[in-house]
């Protein structure tokens, strides 16, 4: 009884009126704020009801195009198109089967896609077996399809140079327009190694840059909330928060800036793409020329629109947000049914593309019980804007 009646003080003192106030009429309480708690018409697209997705790609004409990385170490297929509402191989079953004796001839894990202005596919294979694991020698590559023939016509192999044992490639961009046959930017967050790649297209000449700066390292980030839980994994017995570094980047439309992100850093940055791409600078000039623009959460991939929008999801929010060119941050979408909102694309059609690949529910964060709810989503918003696409000669 005794210790009823402490709890009660306690509370009573906690809230500021005391307890015996509580149903009154006279206690004045705080009342919700009016905030909606979803922004935008988010609007379904086809059900994934397969392999957990990631990346997304649209043509102009809306052919729709989607990944499914080995993050589970198994996938029917690592490339799908959505056809009648469901993704089949893309683009033959054919060279979404793993030949290890012939890594450079198949898919193996296929993180990210995008189609450029020609109207090809660009697939950037991880050629690893299983997320974690190290890449397969040979496998790691750009694969460019013709989307009128359905067919690849170039592979561009990561040289060995380009990468590390830990290596986990994530997203790309072209500058068609520097070097003899355009250049690529990489994002390889590569745990404790990470790097912006910059690859050479007609050479197949790569550099690892920005390599020791804490705007692209994990250890500078932040625990992500999401689902109202920390994003934890036990290692060895302890919790440790999931950090990752260089993550998305997106290309200005001059091709003259590059805009990145450390995952879980929670600061945009930008940097200049001369002397990026430029082999006499050194590694550490370029380093210093890093800009940082501002707060934008844990966001894992960019869109670029041509009035300058700049859009990026926010896992923890379930939301996809719209940086305008003045700096200012507007909603875009907020959704329960974004759950972890994986990668985006804008169509021609001026809709925002989504997946939701549910990466939080995965069982390394639950005790080992894999949380995930099949089907996955595809979704998409209008938002009145048509993308900036990479442009050959």
């Amino acid at each position: 009884m005794k210790r009823t009646k402490c709890l009660n003080w306690t509370l009573g003192f906690l809230i500021g009126v005391p307890i015996s106030a509580v149903g009154s009429a006279d206690l004045i309480a705080q009342t919700s704020p009016s905030r909606p708690m979803v922004i935008g018409n988010l609007e379904f697209v086809a059900s994934l009801t397969g392999d957990q997705p990631a990346g997304i790609a649209i043509s102009d004409s809306g052919r729709l195009f989607v990944t499914f990385p080995r993050h589970d170490g198994v996938v029917a297929f690592t490339v799908g198109e959505i056809k009648e509402g469901r993704p089949v191989a893309y683009p033959t079953p054919e060279l979404n089967r793993v030949a290890v004796d012939r890594p450079a001839e198949s898919l193996f894990s296929v993180q990210t896609v995008q189609v450029d202005a020609s109207n090809h596919l660009w697939m950037l294979d991880t050629g690893t077996l299983q997320f974690g694991k190290p890449p397969v020698k040979g496998a790691p590559k750009l694969v460019e399809v013709d989307l009128a023939s359905n067919r690849p016509v170039r592979t561009i192999l990561l040289p060995t140079e380009a990468l590390v044992p830990t290596s986990a490639l994530k997203d790309f961009r072209f500058d068609f327009h520097r070097g003899q046959g355009g250049t690529a930017f990489i994002t390889d967050s590569a745990p404790g190694s990470e790097a912006l790649i910059v690859l050479d297209l007609a050479s197949g000449h790569a550099m690892r840059r920005l390599t020791g700066s804490a705007a692209i390292s994990a250890r500078g980030g932040q625990t992500p909330i999401v689902g109202f839980e920390p994003l934890v994994l036990m290692k060895g017995g302890k919790l440790k928060a999931w950090l990752v570094g260089i993550n998305g980047l997106e290309l200005s439309a001059d091709c003259k800036t590059l805009y990145f992100s450390a995952f879980t850093g929670r600061r945009l940055y930008s940097i200049g793409t001369g002397d990026l791409s430029d082999p006499a600078v050194g590694n550490d000039q370029v380093v210093g020329e890093i800009a940082d623009i501002g707060d934008i959460g844990v966001a894992g991939h960019f869109s670029l629109d041509v009035d300058g929008g700049f859009y990026f999801m926010d896992m923890e929010q379930n939301a996809v947000y719209r940086r305008t060119s003045d700096g200012r941050v507007h909603a875009v979408v907020v959704d329960p049914r974004l759950i972890w909102p994986d990668t985006i694309a804008l169509g021609s059609d001026k809709y925002l593309y989504v997946t939701t690949s549910q990466n939080d529910l995965r069982p390394e964060f639950h005790d080992g019980k894999d949380l995930r709810q099949r089907p996955y989503g595809l979704y998409r918003v209008f938002v009145g804007s048509k993308p900036v696409q990479a442009r050959e000669r």
